[in-house]
């Protein structure tokens, strides 16, 4: 009986928070909900999710009052608010499934063998640089089946969407690049984001191979799959020309809503509509409170790094070439395992490396693949939660599985830092 409840108030929630963006609104009403709904699904989530979860808040709370004892101060904004963009993302996309559903319906069958990894490959990367997150769902609910994906189109949807971070302008990373290495030139690094790219997809393409192709099933780009997804990228390509002061996951949070209910079947709509507030966004149940409990586990790694500066690391260092910026993206990448967000890494090292001068195009593309990387490779990043919470994937796979292309997608890295300092320096 609570758990429609709990679906009208992440309704209210996704409400208040598009309020607070397009209006002005505070956003606390649209936290409170959040924290509310997360309240209600928490205890009735299954074993394996909620066991995960009370060892997230665990975690969290123990981090928290460490920082709270040595004298760091939180305040309810750094709380309470970290993620709630993601939980309104989650809600708006959960919404494809009303325009999905109805494409399955008459849909052609999945690709198979070689055609559809270089089809699953293609999508993921070109669709999701512009319509972000929301194309591991649209993929995502095509290929599961009874609601789980297999390994190999795991690492596909992971590795290759968070890819796209390399070089696309419509990730955050991008906004975050130009922020902390100021004079970036993107016409300079976009030849090395699509190469780093390209060695992703390379990296995964050998692991799916080895593993056996001729009965993998991947995504069909056809004109009928490819109808949704590309209405909702020029929707946000609209959006974020309208609204350019927005991020892509509030454009996306309001966008995939209205689309889908555009190609929902009109048959039966106001059926459909209330399942959806009272099944499906409960459903998210795990989402929503693994979001909300990652929220306060970066705020007490964020509190760490206020009591053990990471100076020390690059103290000695006098020179940015390519050692040092494939230590920074060495060091981002571990401590991304230790579930700290690559934002946070780069806001703390980036004023310990201005000193020294670096070419602002090479730093900045230091940050773009070490956030490429480090959310593709690492269990804990938010690409990889949404795939552990929607698709009963096991963190621990998530992590085992994505090991050996952590270090060869690094090398390759490395090697396009020299490549870079050859062309330009």
């Amino acid at each position: 009986m609570l758990k429609p409840v709990a679906g009208v108030l992440l309704l209210g929630m996704w409400a208040c928070y598009l309020s607070y963006l397009f209006m002005g609104m505070s956003p606390w009403p649209a936290t409170a909900l959040a924290w509310s709904a997360a309240l209600l699904l928490g205890p009735r989530l299954d074993h394996a999710a909620r066991r995960q979860c009370t060892i997230l808040y665990g975690v969290a709370f123990l981090l928290l009052l460490f920082c709270w004892l040595n004298g760091v101060h939180f305040s309810a904004r750094q709380l309470f608010l970290p993620n709630l963009d993601m939980v309104a993302l989650f809600t708006g996309v959960s919404t494809l499934n009303l325009a999905t559903s109805a494409l399955a319906e008459n849909a052609q069958s999945n690709w198979r063998g070689w055609k559809g990894l270089f089809s699953s490959l293609l999508g993921v990367s070109f669709l999701g640089a512009v319509i972000n997150m929301s194309v591991l769902f649209v993929v995502g609910d095509r290929l599961a089946v009874n609601g789980t994906l297999e390994r190999r189109q795991v690492i596909i949807l992971n590795r290759v969407y968070c890819a796209a971070a390399f070089w696309s302008p419509f990730f955050i990373a991008m906004a975050v690049a130009l922020i902390y290495a100021p004079g970036m030139q993107f016409s300079r690094i976009l030849p090395f984001g699509l190469l780093a790219a390209l060695g992703a997809m390379l990296i995964t393409t050998w692991d799916v191979w080895r593993r056996g192709i001729a009965d993998f099933e991947g995504y069909p780009l056809s004109i009928q799959t490819l109808r949704l997804p590309v209405l909702l990228s020029l929707a946000v390509i609209l959006g974020k020309w309208w609204w350019p002061a927005l991020t892509i996951t509030g454009i996306i949070a309001l966008m995939a809503p209205l689309i889908s209910v555009l190609l929902m079947p009109k048959k039966q709509m106001t059926t459909a509509l209330k399942r959806q507030v009272t099944e499906r966004f409960p459903a998210m149940g795990s989402q929503v409170v693994l979001f909300l409990g990652a929220g306060l586990l970066a705020a007490g790694i964020h509190g760490l790094t206020q009591i053990w500066s990471p100076e020390a690391l690059f103290a000695r260092i006098e020179h940015y070439g390519v050692l040092e910026a494939a230590v920074v993206t060495l060091v981002i990448l571990l401590v991304a395992y230790l579930g700290v967000h690559p934002i946070i890494m780069i806001s703390s090292l980036a004023p310990l490396l201005w000193h020294l001068h670096p070419d602002p195009s090479l730093l900045g593309m230091t940050f773009l693949f070490a956030w490429g990387l480090s959310t593709g490779a690492t269990p804990l990043s938010g690409a990889n939660l949404a795939l552990i919470a929607c698709y009963r994937v096991k963190a621990w796979n998530m992590l085992i599985w994505n090991l050996g292309y952590a270090v060869k997608q690094w090398l390759w890295l490395t090697a396009l830092y020299a490549l870079y300092i050859w062309c330009y320096l």
